[in-house]
């Protein structure tokens, strides 16, 4: 397959659903770093933060001609000019959630092309930043909406399985038994560091495994117990990154085809075989995410860096499924309803949102190259002006072993907040 073959249809879908096809000129895309460079007078060299990327822009030149030329351009301007997030299907660089961003110019050359519209706008990929300031308690709007995404899911989940053979039930429950075991194996670890999480997360896993020959029988039922199955380790008070990879390394292995069932055909990334396979995948995989979503909110923050790549860490996850989604819809021709996902997204936006604003009141990172040893107490002392409560946490940061305990050698580079 050349590149020609690669490239899609151009479309772009207004908020309020309006699916616009157009042709279009060279295209190109450009995405910014977010890094900052310091310079300290105590060390050679410069150290480079880097907190990721920004949103993808694509500045497209769009073309209408034809008889209704002008019908078209107009109604195009029209979708372009309605507030919230459009989709845009980029013929080269996939699909992306956008916002028009800046003038939006149309041209209409009366004399020389006397029915062609060429319109000129840049769409801005965007998370759906939409954390509103005035709220007085964030993390009870985004729990909000993961209760809205339980309730969405198993609905959905109901309506799209279909077990009206007796060789469907079987090969659903033998799918399902799969990836509840994969769940159970990699939240289990996580569990287990908080007393009354560990028996909770049991508790449920008993429950579904004890009644599943009945609850097969109402998909529902069997959603929402699953849903808080995976969600209930994320309450548990342990290292944010711990949480984030379990969850992470859940939905990456069924995205990737290496989840529950191994090389088994019904587990390839994109699987148009069997719709109840692919339902059951997409229940754990999307509530993966939301496992890292209440993982966030049951953690306190103490560094920025800390909550910039945990705000990170969700986004990206998010994007994967949400990517993984799309193809296996296409794949199976079936139509996503929109509804859980679009409450997943809600969850996501609103975390994003909250991790970004409250990043702006913690401590920002700093390095430090040593040009002499020191002592640890010292040290800690001269950084932060106390030690009793900083030295677990310096250690911690710095990830100190050993000898490193009693004392930092000459040349070792140390990492400090304030």
């Amino acid at each position: 397959m050349s590149w020609v073959d690669r490239i899609i249809e151009a479309a772009y879908t207004s908020p309020s659903g309006v699916r616009t096809i157009f042709n279009y000129e060279n295209v190109s895309k450009s995405v910014d770093k977010k890094t900052t460079a310091f310079d300290f007078p105590d060390a050679d060299g410069t150290y480079i933060q880097d907190l990721g990327h920004t949103g993808r822009r694509y500045p497209l030149r769009i073309i209408f001609w034809g008889d209704d030329y002008d019908i078209q351009s107009a109604a195009f301007e029209s979708s372009l000019l309605e507030r919230g997030i459009g989709k845009l299907e980029h013929p080269v660089y996939g699909s992306s959630d956008v916002v028009p961003f800046g003038p939006i110019k149309q041209r209409d050359d009366l004399k020389t092309a006397a029915n062609q519209a060429i319109i000129e706008v840049t769409f801005f990929e965007t998370i759906g930043l939409i954390y509103p300031s005035s709220t007085l308690d964030p993390t009870s709007d985004i729990l909000q909406s993961i209760d809205e995404y339980n309730i969405a899911t198993s609905q959905e989940f109901e309506d799209v399985t279909s077990l009206g053979t007796t060789i469907e039930k079987s090969k659903f429950l033998n799918t399902y038994n799969a990836f509840l075991n994969s769940a159970k194996s990699g939240l289990q670890t996580v569990a287990d560091v908080q007393a009354d999480v560990q028996k909770e997360f049991d508790t449920i896993e008993n429950s579904i495994n004890n009644g599943i020959d009945v609850l097969i029988s109402t998909p529902l039922t069997l959603a929402f117990q699953t849903i808080l199955l995976i969600q209930s380790p994320a309450r548990a008070l342990t290292n944010i990154k711990a949480r984030l990879d379990a969850y992470e390394n859940l939905a990456d292995s069924i995205i990737s085809g290496n989840g529950a069932g191994g090389s088994d055909p019904a587990t390839p990334s994109v699987d148009s075989s069997n719709s109840n396979d692919y339902h059951t995948k997409d229940l754990y995989a999307s509530t993966y995410v939301t496992g890292s979503v209440v993982s966030v909110v049951n953690n306190k923050f103490v560094t920025k860096t800390e909550a910039l790549e945990a705000a990170e860490n969700v986004i990206e996850q998010f994007e994967a499924v949400a990517q993984w989604r799309d193809d296996n819809f296409k794949s199976l021709g079936e139509i996503d309803k929109g509804d859980s996902y679009q409450k997943l997204q809600q969850a996501v936006a609103l975390t994003a949102g909250f991790l970004v604003d409250v990043s702006f009141t913690l401590k920002q990172e700093r390095r430090l190259v040593l040009n002499r040893d020191r002592n640890i107490i010292e040290l800690v002392a001269f950084l932060y002006g106390d030690v009793d409560d900083q030295l677990d946490f310096f250690i911690t940061s710095n990830d100190l072993s050993g000898s490193e305990i009693l004392e930092l050698p000459k040349g070792r580079e140390i990492v400090y907040y304030i």
